[in-house]
């Protein structure tokens, strides 16, 4: 009982804070980038902070009611969904924006948050959008053991959703002639561009290593396939019957 009511609280506590991030962006921060084409969805932060805000959503609703309502094998489908995008997209993503913002930040700040920018956006949200999104999803890996895919296929699919945002990057270059970070503005030289790019995609793959090695590494599970994972639980399970 006590798992269960740690489990909706810090669910629930994810889900709440991503909101309130996304509303603050959404209602009460001005952002000049934000006016000009695809809005808020063309910039990192924004997205990160919408597949955290589905992702806790989903995991609280699957706990809270999910579970007592659905049947067996469907439940267990939306868990092993959540978790998968969690361990591939979600917690990766949110380090790398957290990583990403603050490093740029105190290399040049004018490359990512430049001054002016403190007189539009209150830092209470700046902190909010570039850190607490990492606290969220590193207090959610380490307080639960989820269901991740093999550590290819959790691979494959950070790389694709990588892929995904570069594209979507240079089309929108295509479509408008800006780039969606002041930074792309300085790299003038041939392949410079490319070569940040390709650096900013090792480093989230780099994170999803890490993610997948400290959620090993908490919880125990040395090879995170489905079957192994569903013998944990079944002996976790009997553990739980024989204390009961």
């Amino acid at each position: 009982k006590q798992w269960y009511q740690r489990r909706v609280a810090i669910t629930a506590g994810g889900a709440y804070h991503t909101y309130f991030i996304l509303y603050a962006s959404i209602w009460d921060i001005k952002h000049p980038n934000y006016e000009t084409y695809a809005g808020r969805w063309k910039t990192l932060t924004f997205i990160t902070c919408m597949l955290n805000c589905w992702y806790f959503i989903g995991a609280f609703l699957q706990d809270a009611l999910f579970c007592h309502v659905l049947p067996e094998s469907m439940n267990k489908k939306i868990k092993s969904f959540l978790d998968s995008m969690f361990g591939a997209v979600v917690c990766p993503a949110a380090l790398l924006v957290v990583g990403a913002f603050w490093g740029l930040y105190f290399f040049n700040r004018e490359l990512i948050w430049p001054v002016h920018l403190d007189l539009l956006i209150p830092q209470t949200y700046g902190h909010m959008m570039h850190t607490l999104l990492g606290v969220i999803a590193l207090v959610e890996l380490a307080a639960f053991n989820h269901q991740f895919l093999t550590f290819n296929d959790g691979f494959a699919l950070c790389m694709t959703y990588a892929g995904c945002y570069v594209s979507w990057l240079y089309y929108i270059r295509y479509a408008t002639g800006i780039w969606v970070y002041p930074l792309f503005y300085r790299l003038t030289k041939p392949w410079r561009k490319e070569m940040f790019l390709s650096g900013v995609v090792s480093f989230l793959l780099a994170l999803y290593c890490i993610v997948y090695g400290l959620h090993s590494s908490i919880h125990g599970v040395k090879d995170l396939s489905t079957k192994e994972y569903a013998g944990n639980e079944q002996l976790k399970a009997k553990k739980v019957r024989k204390i009961e």
